[in-house]
């Protein structure tokens, strides 16, 4: 039996290193979890745009042409603009437009930046600064192109808030609503 008590030993060792690991490890990636939630964005550094004006998202059904907008209802005060584009090869995908001016962006620039919605990691887009006509006016819009099972859509319909920075011109919006417009936006964007 003595023989076999240094095996035991080793084993209950070993056991216990590895219930210990797995503990520690459980440890650490709770207090991970904590550190990323409390590393939300504030709105001091990503002021509200939109709710002060009573933007809200707003699906304008279409057979040829479903749109999403985050917009003031009944008008055409928008500040993001979603529409489907169906493919040649019966694929889908999503134009989006974002009514702003990022610093020291000039036409036909090509930049990434960011969306962080809540305190989930944040997704790079690329996005290029082409023409649009806005109220009879022509400006240069950050605008980019997504697939309709992109995971931005996903995070967007399930989220609270989403945190933009375009080139340095940080912004936030409400996702209020969100969830339904962008179900039934993707659904005929198929």
């Amino acid at each position: 039996m003595t023989e076999k008590l240094p095996a035991i030993v080793r084993l209950a060792t070993s056991t216990l290193a590895l219930a210990a690991a797995a503990l520690f490890a459980q440890v650490a990636s709770t207090a991970e979890a904590e550190v990323v939630k409390s590393d939300v964005p504030s709105l001091e550094d990503y002021p509200d745009a939109g709710q002060a004006a009573g933007m809200v998202w707003h699906y304008i059904e279409s057979d040829e042409k479903p749109l999403l907008a985050f917009q003031v209802p009944q008008t055409d005060n928008e500040l993001w603009r979603m529409t489907c584009q169906k493919q040649l090869d019966g694929s889908s995908r999503i134009a989006n437009m974002i009514v702003a001016t990022p610093e020291e962006m000039e036409a036909g620039d090509q930049f990434g930046f960011s969306i962080r919605i809540d305190d989930r990691r944040s997704i790079g887009i690329l996005a290029r600064m082409l023409p649009t006509s806005l109220e009879g006016e022509s400006y240069h819009m950050p605008q980019f192109s997504l697939i309709n099972t992109h995971i931005l859509f996903s995070a967007l319909a399930d989220g609270n808030r989403a945190y933009v920075n375009l080139n340095g011109s940080k912004f936030s919006i409400h996702l209020n609503g969100s969830g339904e417009a962008l179900t039934k936006f993707l659904k005929a964007c198929q």
